[in-house]
């Protein structure tokens, strides 16, 4: 069953709260505690959960959402068989595993599974099949059809070129065949020793094993020089630094060189976004296999195997399981849970008995350092990652706090404490359902304060895990690629890295391992920086001091803000009508030509003219009518370079969508010619080291191979592949996909330059 969609948004119902007219007494009451166990409390004696009336039914409801239906699991097995026949492999295997995680018994788990391997093995996934075949056969696959599987698992080890395991496996299936168990009569009985014989025929004729390399295995990268003796999860080519001004920092302890691994570290706890469910794995985050498997209890989440399965349920899923819609309605906040989840409630409360057993000294200088004086991945390195509640204002504070609260109630409600008698008949009373609040025991207040001070870092201490791709719209434009949030997760040693607004490093992840890479050469002595999001070449400076101050309460001093930059001010400029300058408001900013305010009006008419333009352009793209969509947008082209700056953003784009047109066409070589344009911008736009740059830079030798201009084609690879090495370990998707292109082309070139 399935969660009603209007159960409760947990945003929308503190918002409200916040908003009611005696909210200004619970602020001013709430302003004189100094513990995040008082704020808590608070939340509970003032009975501010019980405002929000949808929770209780929430509680009374949520065990019966998203589990497991046998009438649901025939449903999507029946839909696969269709799709089957129609030989819809592909179809057909996502609805077994719709019918997989669905299935309520283990003999619908093993039948959609060996149907599942059927449809791998159509479509060559013969590695596949064979875990979905060895997964039917632990799920107890009804017998009368073993003989199946026996057989597809032959012709899967023959098509591997496993000659041993398939022998193995042939006797297996002959032996069947001959024991009773082999149920089948007649012509069926016959049509299947046919294709026996057929398999004895083709294992007869494998001559030898073959073996290939498995690029979906991404190797974890070293540290550049080794790792280092204090900060375990970096190089020893860095160094820990505290000073008052800047805090706990990284800083260069000898010359780094570019392409330098500075950080290799899994994160403490992360926690998947809803939106990537069915394409992650839960635990690992690694994109799903073409054999997932689910959680054994809901439906909601899919693993890539079993060890991340069990991982994630003795960690955190057992508790988490029946109450991730409402973890979805608080957001971030469920990091803050999933960390204590896996900091394990034994530990947690000897360490707040005895905070100083854990810790090297009581010196602020060495927060963060175990009693061995070293940072590494502990809860102690989180738990010392800083707060920022005195500058938090006091509304926020009441919402967290409420946040914190209801995580609590939830980890009551879950059996958490379980050394608690009573945790149903508590939650309710926590929720303001059983009268006046009973004292609630210490050992779980102070659970909710650590739930409170771990939201509180997240603010400023979350780390996105991201993947790269295209962006809306990215059908019909080349430029719009984005770095998108898979997860959320908390990485001790990369909190450790100041911001600045051009930074020195570059993340990447392989699945849930943060690779931290330099960009740049970094000399002995220079702080190693980090981007908190906004970018000096993505972002004004008002802007990027805006976000900075908002979130993470400082005013950043980096070299492009204390530099008053200017810069991407020409990439939305109009154009001076006496020298083809940058138009800044109503004059030149290099001839200092000025214009009337009825000018820059007409400008504006004539940019939202144009634009209408455009977006038929891009819809005639969508339709697939590419040439009427070419005459649409060169049109809109023409008309654009008469009144906006050669640089303008808008110019690029168009560039882009011609572009794609072309391509669409088949015309790859005018394609690569209006690409050449664009890419330019990328690299005017967002600098020649960035990620940006490197990704249109692949676009574009991948167009130029289609067009057959190899040479061309290998230069740019070269470039790119030099940007995707400098930012990725080796393995990384990009640099493998660059490489194999320029082997390609190369390839394409030997004949020629052999004959040349």
């Amino acid at each position: 069953m399935a969660a009603p969609i209007d159960f409760g948004n947990w945003q929308k119902s503190i918002d409200n709260i916040a908003e009611e007219s005696e909210s200004s007494k619970y602020i001013s009451s709430f302003e004189v505690f100094k513990t995040n166990n008082d704020r808590v409390n608070y939340i509970f004696q003032k009975k501010l959960l019980k405002k929000v009336e949808w929770l209780p039914a929430y509680f009374t409801s949520c065990k019966s959402w998203h589990g497991k239906s046998s009438e649901v699991a025939r449903v999507w097995k029946n839909k696969g068989n269709k799709y089957f026949q129609q030989k819809k492999y592909q179809d057909a295997a996502n609805s077994y595993t719709e019918s997989c995680l669905n299935a309520e018994v283990k003999e619908d788990v093993s039948v959609s599974l060996g149907n599942r391997s059927a449809a791998l093995f159509h479509l060559g996934l013969y590695k596949d099949c064979l875990i979905d075949i060895s997964r039917a056969v632990e799920h107890d696959f009804p017998p009368e059809s073993m003989h199946k599987l026996l057989a597809r698992k032959t012709s899967a080890l023959i098509k591997l070129g496993q000659k041993q395991e398939a022998e193995e496996c042939f006797q297996q299936l002959s032996s069947f065949v001959q024991s009773e168990s082999f149920s089948l009569q007649g012509s069926r009985r016959e049509e299947f020793m046919k294709e026996v014989d057929q398999l004895k025929k083709l294992k007869q004729e494998l001559k030898e094993e073959r073996s290939s390399q498995d690029r979906s295995l991404k190797e974890i990268p070293s540290v550049y020089v080794g790792i280092n003796p204090i900060v375990r999860q970096a190089s020893k080519a860095v160094s820990l630094s505290v000073t008052p001004e800047k805090g706990r920092h990284l800083l260069a302890s000898r010359f780094i060189p570019k392409g330098s691994t500075l950080i290799v570290e899994r994160p403490f706890a992360a926690v998947l976004l809803p939106d990537h469910y069915q394409t992650h794995c839960h635990h690992c985050f690694s994109p799903l296999p073409h054999t997932p498997i689910g959680c054994e209890q809901c439906t909601s989440v899919r693993f890539c195997n079993e060890s991340c399965r069990e991982a994630a349920w003795d960690l955190y899923h057992q508790i988490e399981c029946r109450y991730l819609d409402l973890f979805h309605s608080v957001g971030i906040a469920h990091l803050s849970l999933r960390i204590i989840l896996t900091a394990k409630l034994n530990f947690l409360e000897e360490f707040l008995r005895d905070e100083q057993q854990y810790r090297l000294s009581d010196d602020p200088l060495t927060r963060g350092l175990n009693s061995e004086g070293v940072y590494d991945r502990s809860y102690v390195a989180v738990y010392d990652l800083m707060t920022h509640e005195e500058s938090t204002e006091p509304l926020d504070l009441l919402q967290y706090s409420m946040t914190g609260a209801l995580l609590l109630v939830t980890l009551t409600h879950a059996g958490y404490f379980n050394k608690l008698s009573c945790s149903d008949s508590l939650a309710a009373s926590m929720l303001g359902e059983n009268g006046d609040i009973q004292q609630i025991p210490s050992e779980v207040l102070n659970i909710g304060g650590l739930l409170l001070r771990h939201i509180l870092q997240l603010v400023c201490n979350a780390h996105a895990i991201t993947t790269l791709q295209a962006g809306p719209g990215s059908d019909s434009r080349t430029l719009d690629t984005e770095q998108v949030r898979i997860a959320t997760a908390i990485y001790p040693t990369a909190s450790l890295m100041n911001h600045s607004c051009d930074p020195t490093i570059i993340s990447s992840f392989v699945g849930d391992v943060l690779v931290v890479r330099t960009v740049k050469d970094v000399p002995k002595g220079e702080e190693i920086f980090n981007c908190y999001g906004p970018h000096c070449c993505r972002m004004r400076r008002e802007e990027r001091q805006e976000i900075l101050k908002s979130q993470y309460h400082f005013v950043c001093l980096c070299a492009p803000c204390s530099a008053g930059d200017v810069i991407n001010e020409r990439f939305g400029a109009y154009k001076c009508p006496a020298c083809a300058g940058i138009l800044s408001g109503s004059s030149c900013q290099e001839c200092g030509h000025l214009v009337s305010d009825q000018f820059v009006e007409n400008l504006k008419k004539r940019m939202n003219e144009t634009q209408e333009k455009c977006d038929a352009g891009m819809k005639l793209m969508a339709l697939q009518k590419f040439e009427d969509a070419l005459v649409a947008l060169k049109k809109c082209k023409k008309e654009r370079l008469e009144f906006l700056y050669k640089d303008h953003r808008d110019l690029a784009l168009l560039e882009d969508a011609i572009a794609r047109c072309y391509a669409n066409q088949g015309d790859f070589s005018k394609s690569a010619d209006h690409l050449f344009k664009s890419v330019k911008f990328a690299e005017q736009m967002y600098g020649n080291k960035s990620i940006e740059y490197a990704h249109e830079l692949m676009k574009l030798a991948e167009v130029l191979f289609n067009a057959e201009r190899f040479r061309e084609c290998l230069g740019v690879a070269d470039q790119c592949q030099g940007l995707f090495t400098s930012m990725y370990p080796p393995g990384h998707e990009l640099v493998d996909q660059v490489t194999d292109l320029r082997e390609a082309a190369q390839l394409a070139l030997n004949p020629m330059m052999q004959t040349s």
